[in-house]
C-alpha cells in the first residue's frame, strides 16, 4: 500500500483559507483567516519537505526570493517598522506573508508526482464547494449577520472584490476537474457541484477585477486550443449558430436583470470607488512611487505616506473613510511597498512561471491546465485589485505545483532538517499568535456590543482583555481609547490608550486622527487655555504634513473657535468644506 502523501496539510490551505470566520469576533474575517494560513503553509511545507527532497527551478524560484529580499530591505527602511514585517491586522501583507508565498512556491515544486499532487486538487475542489455553496445560499437570501457586510455577494470572505478573486482563482480548477477523465465521476461531479457554485459567486460579487481575470484566462484558454475548437465547430455546424446565440442570450439578460448590468455601468463613474474612480487611486499612488522610486514606503507603508501624493481632487471626490491603505493594482502596490526594483522582480516573476503556465494550459491534464487558466485570472485580475493575504500563498503554492507538472526543469537535494524543523517551530509560533489573536478578537466583539449597549464599565474590561493579549493591534488600542471614556474614566485615560497604539504604529493615520480628536475634545470639556493650545499646536503639526485632510480642518476650525480666534475657525472651517463639500457639520 502507498504511503499517505505528505501533500494533505498543504491541501488543506484552500479549504481553511477561504472558509474560516469566526462568527463570535468582531472582525469575524480576518483573524481565523489568517490564522489559518499563517499555520498551514509552513507546517504543510514542514511535512513536504520532512518525507521529499528539496526541489526548486533557479529562475523562478530566486526572482521570487529576490523579491522577497528587496521587500525585506524595504520593510527595514520603510514607514512602519513593526506592520511592514508582520503587516497590518487588516490586511497581513507584511514581509512574513510574503515569506510564507515564497515557502508555499517551494513547497509546491517539491510535489513532483501526481500521486502528490491529487490532495492539492481535492482541496481546491472542496474549497470551491464552501465558498461556492455559501455564494448560492447567499444568493437565495440565507445570510447569517456574520456574512452580511456588503449589498453584493461576499460569502465567507468578508468583501465582494476579495470572493470574486477567489472565485476566479478556483473555478478554471474545478472545471477543469470537472471535464478530466482521469479522476472518478463523484470527483468530478463534486467539482462540476463546485464550479457552479464559484460561477454563481464570481456573478454575484460584482466583482469587475475578478471578471476581467477569467475574460483574460478564457481568451488563453481558447487561444491555446484554437485547433481543437476550429474542429469541433466544424464538426457541430448545425449547432453551433444556436448554440452561440444562446449564450449571447444568456449574456443579455445576466446583463439585463442581474448584477452584471447595474456593475459594468457604475464603472464609468468617477464617483464609484472601482471603475474611472481607480484612476485617481493610481494618480495619487503613482506620486508617492515617484517620490520613492527605489525602496518604496515599504510594505503596508502607503497608509502613512498616503498624505505625502494625495491631491485636493481625490479629497473632494472619495475622502479618506475608510483611510486608504493600497493603489488597487498589483503591480502599484508593490511598487509601493518596494519600489522600482520590487517591480521588476514581480514582472520577472509573472514571466518565469508564465511560460510553464501556457504549456499546462496548452497540453496539461485538464484539472491542472484549469489551475494555469486560474493563475492567468489571479494575475490579471490582479492589475485592477491588490495583493490578498487570504489568496497569494495559494497561488503561490500553486504556481509551484504548475512548474514541476510543466517539466520544468529543477535543482533537488535532500532538505536540511533544520529547514523543516525551522518551518515547524514558525508553524507553532504561529498558532500562538493567531490563537491569542481570535481571543482577543472575539473579547473586542463583546467590547463592542458593550459599547453599543451603553454598558462602559463591560466595554473596558473586555477591552482591557483583548489589549493583554494582543498588545500590537492598534485597533484594539483605539477601541480601549472608546471603552475607557464610556467607563467615565476621562478623556485622559482615551489618549493614554491613542498614544499606545501610536507606539505601535507611531505613523498610524487613523490613531494621529484620532489623537487630535480627543484633544480637542477636552479642550471642550476644560476650556484650559493650555489644552485649548495643546490641541491647536498638535493640528498645527498634523495639517503641515496632510494640509488636504478635511476632517483635520474641521477639528483646527473647533480648536481655534475655542481659542477665541474667529478669522481661524472660520478660515479652517471654509477649507473642510472647500475639501469635503458634503461632509458632516462635525468630527
Amino acid at each position: 500500500m502507498r504511503p499517505r502523501s505528505p501533500a494533505w496539510p498543504l491541501a488543506a490551505l484552500a479549504p481553511a483559507a477561504l472558509l474560516a470566520v469566526d462568527p463570535w469576533g468582531w472582525y469575524p474575517f480576518g483573524p481565523a483567516t489568517w490564522l489559518a494560513v499563517s499555520v498551514l503553509v509552513p507546517a504543510g511545507a514542514a511535512v513536504v519537505l520532512a518525507r521529499r527532497p528539496l526541489r526548486w527551478a533557479p529562475a523562478p524560484t530566486g526572482v521570487a526570493a529576490a523579491l522577497v529580499a528587496w521587500l525585506a530591505l524595504a520593510a527595514a527602511l520603510g514607514e512602519d517598522r513593526l506592520y511592514a514585517w508582520v503587516g497590518t491586522p487588516e490586511r497581513h501583507l507584511g514581509v512574513l506573508t510574503w515569506a510564507l508565498a515564497l515557502v508555499a512556491l517551494v513547497a509546491g515544486q517539491s510535489l513532483p508526482d501526481a500521486a502528490d499532487r491529487r490532495p492539492v486538487a481535492v482541496g481546491l475542489v472542496v474549497a470551491g464547494l464552501g465558498v461556492g455553496g455559501v455564494a448560492v445560499a447567499e444568493a437565495a437570501g440565507w445570510e447569517p449577520a456574520a456574512l452580511d457586510v456588503a449589498d453584493r455577494l461576499s460569502g465567507t470572505l468578508g468583501s465582494p472584490a476579495y470572493l470574486g478573486a477567489a472565485a476566479a482563482l478556483l473555478l478554471p480548477p474545478l472545471t477543469g476537474l470537472a471535464l478530466d477523465a482521469a479522476w472518478g465521476a463523484p470527483a468530478r461531479a463534486a467539482a462540476g457541484v463546485g464550479a457552479a457554485g464559484l460561477a454563481v459567486a464570481l456573478v454575484g460579487s460584482g466583482a469587475r477585477a475578478a471578471w476581467v481575470g477569467c475574460a483574460v484566462a478564457a481568451v488563453v484558454v481558447a487561444a491555446a486550443h484554437r485547433a481543437e475548437l476550429r474542429a469541433a465547430l466544424a464538426r457541430r455546424r448545425r449547432a453551433a449558430g444556436p448554440a452561440a446565440a444562446a449564450a449571447v442570450a444568456v449574456a443579455a439578460v445576466l446583463v439585463a436583470v442581474g448584477p452584471v448590468g447595474e456593475r459594468l455601468a457604475s464603472t464609468f463613474d468617477p464617483a464609484e470607488p472601482g471603475g474611472r474612480g481607480r484612476l485617481d487611486e493610481w494618480r495619487v499612488a503613482g506620486r508617492v512611487v515617484a517620490d520613492h522610486p527605489v525602496l518604496g514606503v515599504g510594505p503596508e507603508g502607503y497608509r502613512v505616506a498616503f498624505a505625502t501624493g494625495v491631491d485636493a481632487a481625490y479629497e473632494r471626490a472619495h475622502g479618506r473613510d475608510p483611510q486608504p491603505d493600497r493603489a488597487h493594482s498589483t503591480p502599484l502596490d508593490v511598487a509601493l511597498a518596494g519600489g522600482l526594483p520590487a517591480v521588476a522582480a514581480w514582472v520577472a516573476l509573472v514571466v518565469a512561471v508564465g511560460r510553464p503556465v501556457l504549456a499546462v494550459v496548452r497540453a496539461g491534464e485538464p484539472w491542472l491546465a484549469g489551475v494555469g487558466a486560474g493563475l492567468v485570472a489571479h494575475v490579471a485580475g490582479g492589475l485592477f485589485l491588490f495583493p490578498l493575504a487570504e489568496l497569494e500563498p495559494l497561488a503561490w503554492l500553486l504556481a509551484g505545483v504548475v512548474l514541476v507538472a510543466a517539466g520544468t526543469p529543477v535543482r533537488a537535494r535532500a532538505a536540511p532538517r533544520a529547514l523543516a524543523g525551522g518551518l515547524a517551530a514558525l508553524a507553532a509560533a504561529a498558532l500562538v499568535a493567531g490563537v491569542l489573536d481570535v481571543a482577543a478578537d472575539r473579547h473586542a466583539r463583546r467590547a463592542a456590543d458593550a459599547l453599543a449597549a451603553g454598558d462602559g464599565a463591560a466595554a473596558a474590561d473586555a477591552t482591557a482583555a483583548a489589549v493583554r493579549l494582543r498588545p500590537d493591534v492598534v485597533r484594539l488600542r483605539l477601541l480601549d481609547a472608546r471603552a475607557r471614556i464610556a467607563d467615565q474614566q476621562g478623556v485622559r485615560a482615551g489618549l493614554a490608550a491613542v498614544d499606545d497604539a501610536l507606539a505601535v504604529s507611531p505613523g498610524d493615520p487613523i490613531a494621529r486622527r484620532e489623537r487630535a480628536r480627543l484633544l480637542v475634545a477636552r479642550a471642550e470639556a476644560t476650556r484650559a487655555p493650555h489644552h485649548v493650545a495643546e490641541a491647536r499646536t498638535e493640528l498645527d503639526g498634523l495639517l503641515a504634513a496632510d494640509p488636504l485632510d478635511s476632517a483635520l480642518w474641521r477639528l483646527a476650525s473647533a480648536a481655534a473657535a475655542l481659542d477665541g480666534d474667529a478669522a481661524a475657525a472660520e478660515a479652517a472651517a471654509s477649507r473642510a468644506a472647500e475639501l469635503d463639500p458634503g461632509g458632516a457639520d462635525g468630527t
